[in-house]
């Protein structure tokens, strides 16, 4: 009766042991610890066979055959013990990503720090359970593993830096960090896991750590070349990082007055002054947009880089920033730093426009067969950098010929000008009519060559003058005039 009230207690505190653990681990694994515990049962039965039938058969009490008989249940029950503690233990413990944050150092490098687990929710139910292995199945093994490579890829590619890094030992229900710095800035990656001759790979979104700006800046083409009067574009991707802030005002340090800017949304055009990160958003992409003045001046100088700071501020920090530009016109690395706020240092190196006009008089003559035409432009630098080799050439009709003179300036410096002459000699059979030879000027400006407008001539040639012609043409008239008034006289006097 003893031996059934125990039995029936350990049902008892068994089956509310898996009735907790059936909600979390679902049927499947319940069935498996049920079998498992089944087998463990019917191992601690047949042991007890066997030692009383190995004293029966030590006291001549039992035949070998009956001992054998019970010898052979006990070791089948020890394999169905082991095979339903394999089949319960399923792919053994395993290694989980308990966290992937990414952060940046205070020279812009991007890191990510991954945490790992190992765990094992068998071995810690068979320890609930009071279920122990150790002298039929090695589970020792599975309470540290040797040796777990780490890196992280992205689209099937490694982008960490070092390629690869091993973790020597992680004993059970512990926790190791491995440290990567990103060769290439991503939101979401691949942690790949290599331990105990098998791979896992656990795909996660970046957490974002603790950093030194709340928002990040960065631009790619952070140093740009632009022409005078023309607009400057750095395209800039923001970063929120922490900080509670989620409404940061954008600013522009150290640009001259004369430089006017905007910064936009590059998928809608829309300008912005200040920047929102919604729920789920911690990323953005921004443009910031540079518009030159017409000319040079003492500011903004010719080939000269000009530095200045694009910023990501919330309240305090651009309450600081004006502060800041209220004590001095220009600030420094250093007052960037103090403020803790998200910016990135640009650089634009303005560049003067070369513009070559062709100014002429007149453009329309007329003249007559034989005749040649002669006349005179002027060349002026229109733009804010000195021409170099101006050319000037034309383009005839067939078998005209032209003069000119000088037809090469080595150099014109901004707002000057020089005079050249031109001369167009039709050929001696030139048909009566219309034509229109061409003036083209070619040349450079800081090793760029210079857009022209070809100045078209208009000449009307017109048939020679046949006095021999005219004048016989007169004569007949004179002559029949003076043959009207005699005969008109004649008949007077009749």
């Amino acid at each position: 009766m003893r031996k059934l009230a125990a039995a029936a207690l350990a049902g008892l505190i068994l089956f509310g042991a898996v009735a907790a653990l059936s909600a979390q681990e679902g049927p499947s694994q319940t069935m498996k610890l049920l079998t498992l515990k089944k087998a463990q049962l019917q191992l601690e039965k047949t042991r007890g066979d066997f030692d009383r039938s190995l004293k029966l058969k030590e006291q001549g009490l039992t035949s070998e055959q009956e001992f054998a008989l019970v010898q052979t249940a006990y070791l089948q029950a020890q394999v169905d013990y082991q095979q339903a503690l394999i089949n319960f233990m399923g792919s053994e413990a395993r290694i989980n990503v308990a966290s992937a944050v990414k952060f940046q150092d205070a020279g812009g490098k991007k890191f990510v720090r991954v945490t790992l687990r190992y765990s094992s929710k068998e071995l810690k139910q068979l320890d609930n359970l009071n279920i122990k292995a150790e002298d039929l199945f090695p589970i020792d093994f599975m309470k540290e593993l040797k040796d777990v490579s780490v890196s992280l890829k992205s689209e099937t590619k490694t982008i960490s830096d070092p390629y690869e890094k091993t973790i020597p030992s992680m004993p059970l229900e512990t926790e190791r960090n491995v440290t990567f710095q990103l060769l290439k800035d991503v939101e979401s990656l691949d942690i790949s896991i290599f331990y105990s001759g098998k791979s896992e790979t656990t795909s996660v979104y970046l957490q974002k750590g603790v950093s030194a700006n709340i928002v990040t800046i960065n631009s790619a083409q952070f140093s740009q070349e632009a022409d005078l009067e023309s607009t400057a574009t750095f395209d800039l991707s923001l970063e929120k990082f922490s900080g509670e802030a989620n409404v940061f005002k954008l600013e522009v340090a150290n640009l001259p007055h004369q430089i006017n800017y905007e910064f936009s949304d590059p998928a809608t055009g829309a300008r912005l002054s200040q920047i929102k990160f919604t729920e789920g958003v911690t990323s953005m992409k921004l443009q910031l947009k540079l518009f030159l003045p017409k000319n040079a001046d003492a500011q903004v100088l010719i080939d000269k880089p000009i530095a200045f700071f694009a910023l990501a501020l919330d309240n305090d920090q651009s309450a600081g920033l004006q502060a800041l530009l209220a004590r001095k016109p220009e600030i420094g690395p250093a007052d960037i730093a103090a403020l803790k706020a998200g910016s990135v240092k640009l650089e634009l190196i303005p560049r003067g426009v070369g513009k070559i006009e062709v100014q002429a008089v007149n453009l329309y003559h007329e003249i007559r067969v034989g005749e040649g035409v002669e006349m005179e432009v002027r060349i002026k630098n229109a733009g804010t950098r000195k021409l170099n080799n101006i050319r000037i050439v034309t383009d005839l009709p067939l078998n005209w010929r032209s003069e000119i003179a000088p037809d090469l300036i080595a150099a014109l410096e901004q707002g000057k000008e020089e005079v050249v002459r031109l001369k167009f000699q039709p050929p001696a059979d030139v048909a009566v009519g219309d034509y229109e030879p061409k003036i083209k000027t070619e040349c450079s400006a800081d090793n760029r060559k210079v857009e022209s407008e070809d100045k078209i001539v208009r000449v009307h040639v017109a048939s020679k003058t046949n006095v021999v012609g005219i004048g016989l043409l007169v004569l007949l008239l004179v002559g029949l005039l003076v043959g009207v008034v005699v005969f008109g006289i004649k008949l007077t006097r009749r």
